[in-house]
């Protein structure tokens, strides 16, 4: 082709070539931070949490002139919720998107099996919600996490019902057959026997599965006072559901796996008097200073309430963004050196790691009232 066409035609190719160049030039010199989760499937609320709280941290970074003139880039990875899956994700950040750390995944059972690759690849990763106790007690010096783990959660659950309902002693416990879900009941047995809680009935069941009316019917006819929940959100507001059809009445008590608006929008009035652990709740943090900023922050740039997987997500890139800056290079021993120093002022309180990896945070109780969370904490002892 000569002539006009053919010089416009030659100029524009090579405006082309010159324009991908410089956009691979710029991607080179960026730091890139791997995200996944379940941006899919049962549990996607909780991915979108993590990360719309990932945007905004990374957004006001860069509007700051990013770290030592480079800009921030989130590579994200959806695991579905599935072990499987966050392996083969975790693959992919470590080895062909060559990220300098990972976060990641909401599940324990997804993080856990990431935490191999992370092992594998000498990449640090930072749990965002994943509780169960094994994650950081395999001697995995590349794992770190945002949440306290199921140990100290389950701990402090038993505590609370000993503390507000001192005459309960029989416990029915009901969770999802899973490392989350064994961690949970484990951890609360283990908490519950100095106060002399005896589990008068344990029941399972698959994640998943629709219909625990078999479950419920055989804690109904037990000698439980109260019933203890390690569920996820999609699984726990179906258990709600038809704990209010079976017309049972025995005081709730759930985990950080529930610690969702979707938990309440999926379950209706039937999660109303449900208490549960969590990590972090706009309702009970009125005295932490960075979590007034952190409430404000996801409330204007997205319009809604922050929720538990917000915070925990935040804090993860948070604590990343200050490894990498204090590491003062992209190289992954250095940033793992650097992250399990860190310390600031988390959305949670004050911010530090233990020689495992888990933070040192106290717990939060929430009681679900006329659709919206309270300060569990704050109700009187019941007779």
């Amino acid at each position: 082709m000569t002539g006009l066409k053919g010089h416009l035609l030659r100029a524009g190719l090579l405006a082309s070539v010159l324009m991908i160049g410089s956009n691979v030039g710029a991607l080179a010199d960026s730091i890139k931070i791997g995200v996944f989760g379940p941006f899919s499937g049962d549990a996607a609320a909780t991915g979108a949490a993590e990360k719309e709280a990932v945007d905004l941290a990374i957004k006001d970074k860069n509007a700051a002139g990013g770290i030592r003139g480079k800009q921030i880039e989130a590579i994200y990875a959806d695991d579905a919720g599935k072990p499987e899956e966050a392996i083969n994700v975790a693959k992919r950040l470590t080895a062909r998107d060559n990220v300098s750390i990972m976060i990641g995944s909401i599940s324990s059972p997804a993080s856990l099996a990431a935490s191999q690759i992370a092992a594998q690849s000498q990449t640090p990763q930072i749990v965002v919600s994943g509780t169960a106790q094994k994650i950081t007690t395999q001697g995995n010096k590349w794992v770190f996490r945002s949440p306290v783990p199921d140990t100290k959660l389950a701990g402090d659950l038993a505590t609370f019902i000993h503390e507000k309902f001192p005459n309960v002693t029989k416990i029915a416990f009901l969770y999802v057959n899973d490392d989350f879900g064994r961690g949970g009941f484990e951890s609360f047995k283990a908490g519950g026997q100095k106060y002399g809680f005896e589990i008068v009935a344990e029941e399972r069941y698959a994640r998943g599965d629709l219909d625990f009316t078999a479950q419920l019917g055989r804690i109904k006819a037990s000698p439980a006072q109260v019933l203890v929940e390690w569920s996820r959100y999609a699984e726990g507001a179906l258990v709600a559901k038809q704990f209010v059809q079976m017309n049972m009445t025995l005081p709730r008590f759930g985990c950080d796996g529930v610690a969702l608006p979707k938990y309440i929008e999926l379950g209706g009035d039937a999660v109303n008097g449900v208490f549960y652990m969590t990590h972090y709740s706009s309702a009970t943090t009125a005295n932490i200073p960075a979590a007034q900023k952190f409430i404000g922050k996801i409330k204007q740039a997205y319009g809604k309430v922050a929720d538990a997987y917000h915070a925990e997500a935040y804090d993860a890139i948070t604590m990343a963004l200050l490894a990498v800056e204090q590491a003062g290079s992209e190289d992954r021993g250095k940033i793992r050196d650097a992250l399990s120093k860190v310390s600031f002022d988390s959305t949670r309180g004050p911010f530090n790691f233990d020689e495992k990896g888990d933070p040192l945070l106290v717990t939060h109780v929430v009681k679900i009232v006329d659709g919206k969370e309270t300060n569990g904490r704050d109700i009187p002892v019941q007779k």
